[in-house]
This record gives C-alpha cells, structure tokens and sequence, in this order.
C-alpha cells in the first residue's frame, strides 16, 4: 500500500490514506511483531521497509514523526518537527499532533517513556517532545505532555560509573546505513506539493483546509 500511495497523484487523498495506515500500523495488535522489527531496524529487511513506508508517510508530517518515533530514530524526528515551522499550521495538523500526544501515553509506546528516564543517551527524544508541546496550544494535550516531562529527571542524579556504555542512537546511527539526509529532503519535496496544490484549491474557489487563526 505504502508503495502504491507513492504513485498517488490526488495529495490529499494520500494524505488520508498515509493518516489511516499509521493508526492500525500503531495499533493493531494484528501487526505487533511488524511493529518490533521496525523498533529495532536490526535487519536489511526492517529497514528497506522503514524507508518504504517513509517516504509515502511523508504524505502527512505527523505520522512521519511517528514513524521516528517507532523505530527509534529520535534524532531524525528532532529533525523533521524543526521542519515544521515551514509547514502551513492547519486545525487538522493540530488536532493530528494532540492525538500523536495520545497515543505517546499509549502501551505501544512504554519503551520510549522509559527512555526517558536515559536523560544523557537520548537528548533528541526529549528536544523532539519539547518542539511537539512547543507546537501546540495551550490544551489538555498540552498539558498532558507538559506533565510526562516534567517527569523526566535530572540527569546528574542518575550518572553511573559504567563508562563502556554506547548510546543507543550512536548504535542506531552505525547500524541502519541509512541516508537520513536524503530521506529528509524527500519530506521537504512531498510537503512542497501539498502546499502547491492547497494554494491551486484556494485559486479555484475550493473550500480550504480549516485554517488556524492566529
């Protein structure tokens, strides 16, 4: 399906179609030992997949960093919410970051709230949460991630003398072989598009994507 959408001329039906196929990729239970292989990125097969499904994901900016998220490549996610700043800020792209808030406090996600508590291995984990909550407004998904990181610790209280540790984005980094530049300038590409053909809608007299007022 992934493949199929990346031949998709009509955007915003991509756009759907990605958003649905990220909601039962993350919770299906159906599809729970797919989810482990794209956690661990730890075979040829994991990852070409991970870059199938990212560069149709990229159709939509949050199920991208959710992608991120559920393969562990933080930095990249870090990466991609810098984007956003460029992006057109929707009601929709909102109400998609507070469901991703949502779904952080889910189960499928336990093992990236226990990295948290990994302060010093896993910067880019906290810096990506902290540019979601500085996307949203001041609601209760706001709120509730406000909560989750102010739960994260201090990172002096936690050192240890076990110096032989690797972080587990440095093992990542070294392992997947993966151009993440590439990929990042392919959702650069994919986001222009949509914002071509939104500005094409609104020069025809469509009715536009709901829009926040500022």
């Amino acid at each position: 399906m992934a493949d199929i959408l990346l031949r998709e001329e009509d955007l915003k039906f991509a756009s759907t179609m990605v958003h649905t196929l990220n909601t039962i990729l993350l919770t299906s239970s159906e599809l729970f030992q797919l989810r482990n292989q794209l956690k661990d990125l730890k075979t040829p097969e994991s990852r070409n997949l991970f870059c199938c499904l990212y560069r149709s994901w990229c159709h939509n900016p949050v199920t991208t960093v959710s992608l991120c998220f559920l393969t562990q490549n933080y930095k990249h996610a870090y990466d991609l919410i810098q984007k956003f700043g460029d992006l057109e800020v929707t009601v929709d792209f909102l109400t998609e970051v507070d469901k991703l808030v949502q779904l952080i406090e889910c189960p499928i996600f336990t093992y990236l709230r226990l990295q948290l508590l990994d302060v010093k291995n896993n910067p880019y984990l906290i810096k990506a949460l902290y540019g979601l909550l500085m996307l949203l407004p001041q609601s209760s998904a706001f709120q509730l991630l406000s909560h989750r990181l102010q739960c994260v610790p201090n990172p002096e209280l936690l050192q240890t003398t076990d110096s032989t540790k690797t972080t587990l984005g440095f093992k990542k980094a070294t392992a997947t072989n993966i151009d993440y530049l590439e990929l990042l300038q392919h959702f650069e590409r994919v986001q222009n598009k949509h914002l071509e053909v939104r500005h094409q809608r609104a020069g025809r007299g469509e009715p536009p994507d709901r829009r926040v007022v500022l």
